[in-house]
């Protein structure tokens, strides 16, 4: 008996960008009911290669196949009616409407009371595996619960494959598993996965064949068991990066005067605390999304009001990277070079001259490694990884005071997330103040001299032995059960943490 057609595959697949090759020859099959990882650094062509499957770029080579048939998918409809959704990092939920307002977006019933609604879109969800109160606004809903609606839509909307990128970056750690585990069932009931992913532990915890692109031409294909990490990483990277738990973590070092200094402050989601950090300290900040992080750090900067308590920071050279990139941290329709040149003092003369942007941008897109069209590729068009190195590179190259930072390795691969660490300690060094919030508890040990975990918007200090990793685990732990039990993420109430 013939083994079934593929549900989709990629045949041949080419494309190029300019002069530049992003495409060569890529071949890639998803079969029902597989899980199938797609891995590669930055650049490597894995947004292009899905975006091909989505009918956002046409490819120049090769062809597209769904159930053994060539295809030609125009648009993101066409798509959607051979069976393929996305769920992408950055969500597409209007986040003032309601969950069951999300979920039956162009398709609620007419005439029906509120309540007949939201059992509608209870139901919708729970079918999909998505239980969350559809009476809920969806900005008050944790990032898992985002993810969970989004997939219960693409479901909704007949999708037989469904493409998840990078879907873990935004999770908290307790949110992984369960969204693994629900891959996992997806994948029994004849759906297929493909799982695109840095992180080695989950492919090799979750995949049934593994695809590794580099340099945007498929270097490994293999089945699951035929592959370590070690393995994975050489394909990856052409060698095997040094493994993280090899790497020292930060040392800890006395730190200068003060250069951020906040006394009994209090905002939206956070406080009252104190917090001091001095010039030539990395000062790591661990926590569970939703529990006061963003709020904190947006104050700090100065993007939101604080409630009470004092505040003083430089009056000049602070940079920031915000959590979510495409949001707030890029200008996403204008070019790599306009969006580099956002924090420098340019003439207003030269503002608008290709080659002063030009020359303010290029250094830095190689510096930072961006894999890019050039200067005036808009930034859209990069992965979400490159935009990060975007943001970064354009934060950084101010030679600031003080450095605040959430997540700024979010979406990156090993080597880049080396890299990022690096430069930031070095800023350190430089006598800068530097502030890293992060979800990822080992980003948080590598990088900091001085640990604190953000729970319910109250700061608990760490110190930097084993204790001190247990500690941050299992205040982690206590805010992932608050989440669990539907309790407000942060209140007014109880002493205040001081760090």
């Amino acid at each position: 008996m013939a083994a079934a057609a593929p549900v989709l595959a990629f045949v041949a697949i080419g494309k190029r960008f300019g002069g530049r090759t992003v495409l060569e020859a890529v071949d890639l099959e998803l079969r029902a009911g597989e899980i199938h990882a797609l891995l590669g650094e930055n650049g490597a062509g894995k947004t292009t290669l899905v975006r091909t499957a989505l009918g956002l770029i046409h490819p120049d080579a090769g062809e597209l196949c769904v159930d053994g048939r060539a295809v030609a998918i125009r648009d993101p409809a066409t798509a959607a009616r051979l069976g393929i959704g996305l769920v992408q990092q950055h969500f597409a939920l209007a986040e003032g409407m309601t969950v069951a307002e999300n979920v039956l977006l162009g398709d609620a019933p007419r005439w029906h009371s509120r309540r007949r609604l939201e059992a509608l879109a209870r139901e919708r969800l729970a079918r999909h595996g998505a239980v969350v109160d559809p009476a809920r606004r969806v900005a008050d809903l944790s990032v898992g619960e985002k993810q969970r609606i989004e997939i219960a839509k693409a479901l909704q909307n007949g999708a037989r494959v469904l493409i998840l990128d990078e879907p873990t970056a935004v999770l908290a750690p307790a949110e992984v598993g369960l969204l693994l585990e629900r891959l996992r069932a997806l994948a029994r009931s004849g759906r297929s996965i493909l799982f695109i992913s840095h992180k080695l532990d989950e492919v090799l915890a979750v995949a049934d064949r593994i695809t590794v692109l580099r340099q945007g031409r498929v270097v490994l294909a293999a089945e699951r068991a035929a592959v370590d990490a070690r393995r994975l990483a050489a394909a990856l990277f052409g060698e095997a990066p040094p493994d993280d738990a090899a790497r020292p973590s930060a040392p800890a070092r006395p730190p200068g005067a003060a250069v951020l200094s906040a006394r009994a402050l209090a905002g939206a989601g956070f406080g009252p605390l104190d917090l001091a950090v001095g010039g030539g300290e990395c000062f790591g900040l661990f926590g569970v999304d939703g529990h006061g992080q963003t709020e904190l750090l947006e104050t700090l900067v100065g993007l939101r009001r604080a409630a009470s308590g004092t505040l003083a920071r430089p009056a000049a050279g602070i940079a920031f990277v915000s959590g979510d990139r495409q949001e707030s941290g890029l200008a996403l329709d204008l070019p790599l070079a306009e969006n580099l040149a956002l924090r420098r003092e340019l003439l207003p003369s030269a503002t608008f001259r290709r080659a002063t942007l030009a020359a303010v941008a290029a250094p830095l897109l190689e510096e930072f490694d961006v894999r890019s069209e050039g200067p005036w590729q808009p930034a859209r068009r990069l992965s979400g990884g490159n935009q990060q190195k975007v943001v970064l590179a354009r934060e950084l190259s101010i030679a600031p005071r003080l450095v605040l930072a959430e997540n700024p390795t979010r979406g990156l691969d090993q080597q880049a997330t080396a890299f990022v660490h690096a430069r930031l300690r070095a800023v350190a060094r430089g006598g800068a103040a530097v502030v890293v919030a992060s979800t990822d508890l080992d980003e948080v040990l590598a990088i900091a001299d001085r640990i604190a975990v953000i729970h319910r918007g109250r700061l608990h200090p760490c110190d930097r032995s084993h204790a001190a990793a247990a500690a941050a685990l299992a205040a982690a732990a206590a805010a992932r059960a608050a989440d669990a039990t539907g309790a407000t993420p942060a209140d007014a109430t109880g002493s205040r943490g001081r760090a």
